[in-house]
């Protein structure tokens, strides 16, 4: 059987098969999430997307989130179009996220029917279930920053400046859909220098940081530009991102127990939501066994220490600044990243199982642990589907 060779030199299977697999996967996902949705507005229970945001289209709170914006304005160009279209675009989102994760698994020497189940336990997760029906731009940033991971193991494994602008690309698109990426962004900053090997001289170094960072700031730029244009402040653009609080109301701190516990502490935020990512997360697991087995592992170690690091880290600075309401979309973060790394990295048969169990530890650890279930609104989204 031929094969060909990825950018980091592993053997993968022909595409025939791996398309087949990643098409059934992201069919399947697309139908049990529909099935899930229509559940849930058949009892009574409608997505939490910000309703001022779909009215209006330009919320005081909606500041930097303008992808998202841009994307209500064209869906308000659809005569009749309602909220739950939103609905379908992130069961869209979602599933073509699965299905690519199934393809590259099976790309990386999986067995279809293993790499199918991976992508089942990955769907059952009531994290990942939880972003594709709610609605909301959170699973749009999941995936993204999956998307940014992967870039950057090919970033680690060919180090040219193809990799570093797709790379820097992909971080101007974080950042104009998210203001908060900017947690994400500082840590996936300090990552580069050890991702790119070449780097010899402080002159590389910030040669290295003026390509990846310039396509954000140009985009920023732009959106500021074209604010002036629109007679908005200058100030007022840049202030979603450079403000500690840009976005946080008063009412969200005070109505998060969370906040009320691990806001202002970020020492303590980062060793809780550690935790949470290895309990609700457990195939992180898989990562540190592969630094400690693996060569080849620990010669391009960047992916997996983003893996481990980011979501905890991001949340932890988040939390800092009173700007993180809870642990859910860390974690989640957690959970797309573990899949971003397990898409760009040849595991042996034995590891393989051990990340496919893991995800099923994972997903029910998430279905029977009180942490994912603390406001109202998600204690009965859990009684809906848990009962009926």
């Amino acid at each position: 059987m031929s094969t060909a060779l990825t950018w980091s030199g592993a053997p993968v299977l022909p595409v025939g098969r791996a398309r087949r697999t990643g098409r059934m996967a992201a069919i399947s996902a697309a139908c049990f999430f529909t099935i899930v949705t229509l559940n849930l507005a058949h009892h009574n229970y409608f997505p939490t997307h910000d309703p001022t945001l779909w009215t209006s289209g330009d919320p005081p709170a909606a500041g930097g989130r303008w992808l998202e914006r841009s994307l209500i304005q064209l869906l308000h160009l659809i005569p009749g179009a309602q909220p739950f279209v939103l609905s379908m675009l992130t069961i869209g989102a979602a599933a073509f996220g699965i299905g690519q994760f199934a393809h590259d698994l099976v790309r990386r020497g999986w067995p279809p029917y293993r790499a199918a189940l991976a992508a089942g336990l990955i769907t059952v997760h009531p994290l990942m279930l939880g972003l594709a029906t709610s609605g909301t731009a959170s699973c749009l940033y999941v995936l993204m920053a999956a998307a940014l991971l992967i870039s950057l193991d090919r970033f680690e494994a060919i180090g040219d400046t193809q990799s570093l602008i797709l790379l820097g690309l992909l971080l101007a698109l974080l950042a104009i859909s998210w203001p908060d990426a900017i947690f994400f962004i500082i840590p996936l900053s300090l990552l580069l220098p050890w991702a790119f090997k070449d780097i010899r001289s402080y002159s590389a170094a910030t040669a290295l940081y003026v390509i990846a960072l310039t396509p954000a700031f140009i985009a920023i730029s732009a959106l500021a530009l074209g604010g002036s244009l629109f007679q908005i402040p200058f100030s007022d653009v840049f202030a979603v991102w450079a403000a500690p609080l840009h976005g946080a109301g008063t009412n969200v701190i005070l109505a998060s127990p969370w906040l009320a516990t691990y806001g202002g502490h970020p020492l303590a935020a980062l060793i809780n939501l550690t935790a949470l990512c290895l309990v609700l997360m457990p195939a992180l697991l898989v990562i540190l066994l592969r630094f400690a087995t693996a060569r080849r592992e620990r010669a391009n170690p960047v992916t997996g220490v983003a893996a481990l690091t980011l979501p905890p880290v991001a949340g932890a600075i988040a939390a800092a600044y009173e700007q993180l309401a809870g642990p859910n979309l860390i974690v989640a973060l957690s959970l797309g990243c573990t899949v971003a790394w397990a898409s760009t990295t040849t595991l042996r048969p034995r590891e393989s199982w051990a990340f496919t169990a893991l995800l099923g530890a994972g997903a029910l650890a998430g279905w029977a642990t009180p942490w994912l279930w603390q406001t109202p609104a998600q204690t009965i989204w859990r009684a809906i589907l848990w009962e009926h």
